[in-house]
């Protein structure tokens, strides 16, 4: 019912506009990649890439929790030092990132739980396809404790 009612609103929208929407909706992804792009050159400009060279143990702690959430590809991560408290999952042009905040895992030193929970949630968003247009899968999702 609702997929029918939704066609009928953008039959209605391309038909009333002649086709102008559509390139409404064309310059609105062009601009949103753009942005996205300047988004991702200020994460890599500004971050840290977490690796086996810098930050190993973060990196061991985001290889096991991939292993443990079901992610099989494992994702560009970055440690990003900003005034928030809280991580974030993106993709671009088909590439995962996600990005830790330092304050969140300075505070969560002594919890290394804590830390696997943080990353944890972010690979969560990336295994149940929350980032992506397509369909979602939804199976449960294990935990990365």
């Amino acid at each position: 019912m609702t997929a029918v009612l939704a066609v009928a609103i953008w039959l209605a929208l391309i038909l009333g506009t002649l086709g102008i929407v559509l390139l409404y909706l064309l310059v609105g992804y062009v601009f949103f990649l753009f942005a996205h792009s300047a988004f991702i050159s200020h994460l890599k400009g500004s971050g840290v890439r977490i690796s086996r060279e810098q930050y190993p143990d973060l990196y061991d702690r985001l290889i096991r929790c991939c292993e443990k959430v079901g992610v099989k590809e494992v994702p560009e991560a970055y440690l990003l030092r900003t005034d928030f408290f809280n991580a974030l999952a993106t993709k671009f042009l088909g590439r995962h990132f996600v990005v830790l905040f330092t304050d969140v895992v300075d505070a969560l030193e002594e919890r290394p739980d804590a830390i696997d929970f943080y990353i944890g949630h972010e690979l969560g968003h990336i295994h149940r396809r929350h980032l992506s247009w397509g369909p979602r899968c939804w199976h449960p999702l294990p935990g990365c404790l």
